[in-house]
């Protein structure tokens, strides 16, 4: 949990400069959305689909977020803001990188830091990271160059490529392979401690973090317990962009509702969680509104799970303003606010209530929009 909190909470900071303005900021959502190669492209670029490409060149910021694939192959020369299944990034990035995936692959440079949550990380060897890296994941493979401190926990690290300031890494299994080099300090926690061999590829001061380690024994893999939290926060953040993309005044609207009638919507919220499902089973009782009732019950599943999105949108909304971004961008809010969410509901003993909170809010949100479309009761007189 503590690991999973330092972690989430990194990445808030991370996602929480992603570009507000919107007066030089493209959205583009489809089954792939692209820049193709020899194009040059002005301001940012929000894009969501499937597969989102960059192949050419985006004179500022990404924030993508795709079912299936990001690939940059051309250049970026902002920020990168990804979430996806897989995201390859092969040429340039001239800012801070923050990435969400299963399957992370950097085979550039980045002229700043890299956070990221993955299941596999992979710096390969022509990769250079003028920053540091801050990350999770369940494999991570560093064969590149990081200028600055490096941050990660995993289930196995190895390390073949050059660090060159300290490192702190936590993993079931660590390797620091012939050809790697540590020019800083390291301290670790692994299931055993490195070799003399191994430890002689640090040129600073090496400690065993021996009673973390023993704690993280007893508890199991170091990223076992993450590993579904991050999937569902992937899977949320994924689904909330593509929303935000297609569905932007709704969300909006959402949100606002939200901000608006807070009780209000809560107890609509309470009410709805209540009375659908059961209203749903009644109906199945006959053979005509058994369908209705599946129907009802089918959608109702589908809210459950979109009530969170206009609630992170709020949120992560309140957040950067308190922050000095009152005019942040709904995507922003949304990540930022996703990230919150997901890791209150890790909350032990009151998570559970978190999330319910959050649904009914969502719920009653939904009510209070729909609300607005209903007719009227005409007037006497």
């Amino acid at each position: 949990m503590a690991c999973r909190a330092l972690i989430g909470l990194t990445l808030v900071v991370g996602f929480a400069g992603v570009p507000a303005s919107t007066a030089a900021q493209g959205a583009s959502a489809g089954t792939v959305v692209s820049i193709p190669r020899g194009e040059v492209r002005e301001g940012d670029l929000y894009g969501a689909g499937d597969t989102v490409r960059v192949e050419g060149r985006l004179a500022g910021d990404l924030v993508a977020a795709a079912a299936r694939r990001i690939v940059v192959e051309g250049q970026v020369d902002g920020d990168i803001f990804a979430a996806a299944t897989i995201v390859d990034l092969r040429g340039p990035v001239g800012d801070s990188t923050r990435v969400a995936a299963e399957d992370l692959t950097v085979g550039t440079t980045i002229d700043g830091d890299l956070l990221a949550a993955a299941t596999e990380l992979h710096l390969l060897e022509d990769a250079h990271l003028t920053g540091g890296i801050a990350a999770v994941a369940r494999l991570a493979e560093i064969d590149g160059t990081v200028g600055g401190d490096v941050r990660v926990a995993a289930g196995e690290i190895i390390v073949r490529g050059t660090l060159g300031g300290d490192a702190r890494l936590i993993a079931d299994r660590l390797d620091l392979a012939p050809g790697a080099c540590i020019e800083g300090d390291l301290v670790y926690t692994a299931a055993t401690p490195l070799d003399a061999e191994a430890a002689a590829r640090v040129a600073g001061t090496v400690r065993f973090d021996a009673a973390a380690a023993e704690e993280e024994e007893s508890s199991g893999s170091v990223a076992s317990s993450f590993f579904f939290w991050l999937w569902q926060t992937v899977a949320a953040l994924v689904t909330g962009l593509l929303a935000i993309a297609l569905f932007r005044g709704v969300v909006q609207r959402l949100a606002t509702a939200i901000a608006g009638e807070a009780t209000v919507g809560g107890l609509l919220g309470f009410g709805a969680f209540l009375v659908v499902p059961a209203g749903a089973v009644v109906a199945m009782v006959t053979l005509i509104g058994l369908p209705i009732g599946v129907a009802a019950l089918l959608l109702f599943a589908v809210a459950l799970y979109v009530a969170k999105l206009p609630v992170a949108v709020w949120v992560g909304g309140r957040l950067l303003g308190l922050a000095g971004r009152p005019a942040a961008s709904p995507y922003a809010a949304l990540a930022v606010g996703i990230l919150v969410l997901y890791l209150l509901f890790e909350t032990p003993y009151v998570g559970w209530l978190i999330w319910l909170v959050a649904l009914w809010l969502g719920l009653g949100a939904m009510v209070l929009a729909c609300r607005a479309y209903l007719p009227l009761p005409a007037r006497e007189g």
